[in-house]
């Protein structure tokens, strides 16, 4: 069978996200020491100061602009990287489910599952409860290629919650 996710490409994953928390937290560090030399330059003014206002308004900025960006970086980047992490340890580590069935199409349309965006494979597929076939969408990772499939191809499929795993034209 013809890998199409494997242990590596979650490895590669949860690299990413490594990296992502990695540049999170040395922001957090410059931010916090940024604000402790801020907090005692404060400390160390004169009473009526005229200089106090500044580092009250640059106190204010920098956090501010650090609440801003842990917003949006958390809330776009890490949340991104997050779901694709879970989704793939859960393509590796929960059950699967194999099928056969032929090859129709391929589908562009994007798709979100969970947060993360997937294309499709049609394949038509019987089905033995109702004794008549019919087409299934099977998911693939919208930042990856297509499987290389002839039309009309029978193929053997291993999926896990209708993401594609492995794959063999028969």
């Amino acid at each position: 069978m013809i890998e199409y996710f494997t242990e590596s490409d979650l490895q590669k994953v949860l690299k990413q996200r490594k990296k992502v928390l990695i540049l999170y937290f040395i922001i957090v560090g410059i931010y916090l020491l940024s604000s402790v030399a801020i907090i005692l330059w404060f400390r160390t003014l004169p009473y009526k100061s005229p200089t106090i206002t500044l580092v009250k308004v640059l106190h204010h900025c920098l956090s501010g602009i650090f609440i801003i960006f842990s917003a949006i970086y958390l809330g776009i980047v890490f949340k991104r990287v997050n779901r694709f992490c879970r989704i793939s340890h859960n393509l590796l580590f929960a059950l699967n489910e194999s099928s056969t069935g032929s090859f129709i199409e391929c589908d562009e349309t994007v798709q979100d599952k969970e947060g993360v965006e997937f294309k499709s494979l049609v394949f038509l597929e019987w089905n033995k409860y109702k004794n008549d076939f019919f087409e299934r969408k099977v998911l693939v990772f919208n930042e990856r290629e297509f499987p290389e499939i002839p039309v009309n191809a029978n193929v053997r499929y291993v999926t896990q919650g209708n993401v594609l795993l492995r794959y063999e034209i028969l």
